[in-house]
């Protein structure tokens, strides 16, 4: 070699400036803390996408769920209340609660007041959710404003929102009232001014209950919050009137945004005074009481003259997140067979009739039928607190009623379903004892997929035993879903030869799933809201499981009048249910010697039996209003069913028109002409000067609900993706994984390069050396022209 191995530089050295190992060391650690950066955030969004998905249970007593008003959303004088984390906050809007119910024959009458109080300094509308009993006749609505009264009129739906956007848009003090569900309504009520107090009545006409010898009625003052199932289709929800629903219009539940407002804890709204209810009711009946109670609240109750009581709250006002229940039991020797009550129609056209009978009571001793029977159990998020444990009771309670020819299978439901045994099994000890160990280790979480567990429940009995075993499913829930019609159709679809029975669970159940779940199935419900409740109405529902039904229920009516009854085929009855039945009569009078004779028949346990009613004896009251509405509230729920089974219409008119839904139609004429909210029709009512300056601007602000006492307020559930929650989880630790592992594989780059760079000489510091060694034999000149070094000597060419 006569030439040096490296090309010569073409640029001096000592011109030159080099990265030094600080440089790199610095940018090193730049880049390092950046990457860190990127992947703690990056995997903490992917664990929050995945848990808020699961719906994990929320710690106990941290509000973080509820959906907060933002600082972005409240202008200059808006009073807001801080919650209890940084950046949420509570509407200014109180409310307050008055309920006045006067109980006449079979009937309630319900006056509700409620007092919207606006703390801000702005004019508000406030929106609220009211939770109504499911078998409520909303007939009147009324502004109070002092000593002011605004009467509201029933519209059609679409004509009374229109009237209500034009007032609110004017100035004009207004409210709306519109039916969601049977037992949900939205209470509207636009332009109350700053520091102002404006009350809503709302009257409603309600059926008392009536089961195994004890008379009962339920108010309900708060929700739960329901899960709405299916795909959310934001593209077509109102945000102009819904924008206080925390959920998006689903393709399930396309009402999901009017449906699910916004929950606090009460401790909060207690704090600030709001959410408080006082209730008077005057209890008239009639009959001797042999005892008053309510099972959730304290209560004191004034004996007056003719069996009329006067009962009221023992604290005067109670938090308003739990059901007020009310129940009492006339004397044994006053207990009525029967009860037939009558009134006069406005026009004098026609007569309604209510009526109540007991069927024959079974008091000898029956042959117990072998049963198959499946439990089904909702483990939900909903669930969570003392709901579950009430649940789990309940089902281990009905575990231990199983006898050695029974068959059972249990069924547990959140997100997703499982059975416990793959079809139903004998009630073995050891079978029942695997199914207890199971049963205590169920915990409350995740969505509601009800329908899923609704068909494998009625798709698992054994159609080679049908003859032999009675067959029934046993639904316990809180029934918190927002698509109820869709699962009534899956029970009247499939049910067979089963027998669906409902167990209500929670302070706040959703009743109208409950009664119209059990109606569609043939059986019965209950409703269990304390865990001190279980003994007793499981005890009750299990009479009804284990004694013979009353089945073939026929009437008979005299001859030459026209009746219109409803329900329009009777059910068949459980121990202690009675007939009951509203008419509307045309054609006799009744309360005359030739009336005739009303003739319940039926079939008990083999045999047959009949009761007669005469009409001749009727007291018929010309002023009252009750029955009426109570005929015309059926009659709107019967053809809304009717409707649903029928399904959407796909006939157009000629001219390419959707062609008009004759029952919605005649759904809105009975709603006009008994002036009764409905699905179509709505309340709306309107004070005709204008209270709000033009130049002051209007807010909306939607009052919470309070959460259900017992229950955990927990994160809002959405439905399960394709991918599925636990997928979604996988992914995140799949994800995280990678990222420590890309993490380490840099770290190991790293130490090898520093160990590299310690064992093998710098090529730079070596060059430093050949510039010294070569300085000594190479003229700058030969440098620069690359020649190659001339030898001197013994000199050897230089080897690197």
């Amino acid at each position: 070699m006569n030439r040096p191995f490296f090309h010569a530089p073409r640029i001096e050295r000592d011109l030159l400036i080099l990265p030094t190992d600080e440089y790199y060391r610095r940018r090193y650690r730049k880049n390092r803390t950046g990457s860190w950066m990127l992947l703690v955030v990056t995997a903490l969004a992917v664990l929050l996408a995945a848990l808020g998905a699961n719906g994990a249970k929320a710690s106990e007593g941290v509000n973080t769920e509820y959906e907060p008003i933002t600082l972005d959303d409240a202008g200059s004088g808006d009073l807001l209340f801080s919650g209890d984390v940084p950046g949420q906050y509570v509407p200014a809007i109180h409310l307050g609660t008055e309920v006045d119910i006067r109980v006449r024959g079979l009937v309630a009458e319900v006056h509700i007041q409620q007092f919207f109080s606006n703390t801000s300094n702005d004019w508000q509308e406030a929106v609220y959710v009211l939770p109504l009993p499911e078998n409520a006749a909303v007939n009147g609505m009324e502004i109070v404003v002092g000593e002011r009264r605004i009467v509201g009129k029933v519209r059609e739906r679409e004509a009374a929102k229109k009237v209500y956007r034009q007032a609110k848009a004017e100035g004009k003090r207004a409210a709306l009232l519109e039916q969601q569900r049977p037992n949900l309504f939205t209470s509207r009520v636009a332009n109350i001014a700053p520091g102002e107090k404006v009350a809503v009545e709302i009257r409603y006409l309600q059926t008392l209950r009536f089961d195994s010898g004890q008379f009962s009625l339920r108010l309900p003052s708060t929700l739960t919050p329901r899960y709405m199932p299916g795909t959310p289709m934001a593209s077509q929800q109102d945000v102009a009137l819904n924008a206080h629903g925390w959920s998006l219009p689903t393709d399930q539940v396309p009402d999901a945004d009017r449906i699910s407002p916004t929950m606090v804890p009460m401790p909060e709204l207690q704090a600030r005074g709001s959410h408080q209810m006082s209730i008077a009711i005057d209890l008239g009946m009639g009959l001797p009481l042999a005892d008053i109670f309510s099972p959730y609240h304290e209560i004191n109750f004034h004996r007056q003259s003719d069996h009329q009581y006067q009962i009221e709250l023992k604290e005067g006002s109670v938090p308003m997140d739990r059901d007020f229940a009310l129940h009492w039991r006339p004397q044994t020797s006053a207990m009525p067979s029967a009860a037939v009550f009558a009134e006069q129609s406005v026009d004098a056209s026609a007569q309604y009739l209510q009526l109540l009978l007991l069927p024959p009571h079974q008091s000898a001793a029956t042959q117990k039928l072998p049963r198959e029977v499946v439990y089904v159990v909702d483990t939900s998020g909903s669930m969570s607190g003392v709901s579950i444990r009430q649940a789990k009771e309940s089902l281990l309670l009905a575990l231990s009623r199983l006898d050695a020819a029974d068959r059972f299978n249990v069924i547990e439901f959140n997100s997703r379903h499982r059975s416990f045994y793959p079809r139903p099994v004998a009630a073995t000890p050891g079978n029942i004892q695997r199914a207890r160990d199971w049963v205590e280790s169920l915990e409350a979480t995740g969505g509601t997929e009800m329908a899923p567990a609704l068909k494998e429940a009625l798709s698992q009995q054994l159609d080679e035993q049908a003859g032999e075993l009675v067959r029934q499913v046993i639904f316990i829930t809180d029934g918190a879903v927002g698509n109820e019609r869709a699962l009534f159709e899956i029970v009247r679809q499939r049910l067979g030869q089963v027998r669906l029975f409902t167990v209500g669970i929670g302070s706040a159940p959703n009743s109208f799933f409950m009664t119209k779940a059990a109606e569609f199935g043939r059986g019965s419900f209950v409703q269990i809201g304390d865990l001190g409740e279980v003994q007793t109405k499981m005890g009750q529902l299990f009479e009804k499981l284990e004694n013979p039904l009353v089945t073939d229920l026929q009437v008979e009516w005299p001859q030459g009048i026209k009746v219109e009854t409803y329900p329009k085929q009777l059910p068949d009855l459980y121990r202690g249910e009675p007939v009951r039945l509203v008419a509307r009569v045309e054609g006799q009078q009744l309360g005359n010697p030739s009336s005739g004779e009303v003739v319940v028949s039926g079939r008990l346990a083999g045999k047959r039996f009949s009761r007669t009613i005469s009409l001749g004896q009727l007291a018929v009251d010309r002023g009252g209003r009750e029955i009426g509405s109570l005929w015309a509230r059926s009659k709107i729920g019967a053809l809304r069913d009717e409707q649903q089974q029928r399904g959407p219409l796909t006939s157009s008119t000629r001219e390419g028109e959707k062609a008009e839904d004759p029952i919605k139609q005649e759904i809105i004429g009975l709603a006009l002409a008994y002036q009764l909210a409905s699905p179509y029709t709505s309340f709306v009512a309107v004070e005709e000067t204008p209270v709000r300056p033009a130049s002051e601007r209007l807010k909306s602000h939607g009052v919470p609900n309070a959460v259900a006492q017992g229950q955990v307020l927990q994160r809002m559930t959405y439905p399960s993706t394709a991918t599925g929650v636990y997928g979604q989880l996988l992914t995140a630790l799949l994800l995280l994984g990678l990222g420590g592992a890309l993490r380490v594989r840099a770290q190991v780059v790293r130490a090898a390069r520093r160990i590299l760079r310690r064992c093998i000489p710098d090529v730079r510091c070596c060059r430093t050396h050949l510039d010294q060694f070569l300085a000594r034999r190479l003229t700058v000149a030969a440098l620069k022209y690359r020649e190659a070094p001339v030898r001197t000597g013994n000199a050897r060419p230089v080897e690197v």
